[in-house]
């Protein structure tokens, strides 16, 4: 017979404390997982030479999913040269990753 949990399990938990216990469970599960970026690097200075460009062309994208390199790359005409510099290294060593696979 498979477990089942009930209640009357914990008998000496209190209510709060089970509240906040089932709270954390649930984040626990929605909270997503880090967004993949960049590796190495390469990413935390494109991070980094980015980040005013972000603030001004791409802080209404949600991050995740490669959006915010999108955004920046569809504003490259726009961006700091320091931005322009660390796109093309994070392009290149993405390229070179893939090459090395």
């Amino acid at each position: 017979m498979p477990f089942v949990f009930t209640p009357l399990a914990l008998p000496r938990l209190s209510k709060p404390l089970a509240v906040a216990l089932a709270a954390v469970c649930l984040l626990a599960v929605a909270v997503p997982a880090p967004a993949q970026q960049p590796a190495g690097a390469s990413g935390q200075s494109l991070k980094e030479a980015c980040k005013g460009d972000y603030k001004t062309f791409c802080s209404g994208v949600q991050p995740g999913g490669g959006r915010i390199v999108a955004c920046l790359k569809q504003n490259a005409d726009k961006v700091s040269a320091g931005c322009k510099q660390a796109l093309t290294a994070a392009r290149s060593a993405k390229q070179a990753q893939g090459a090395g696979q």
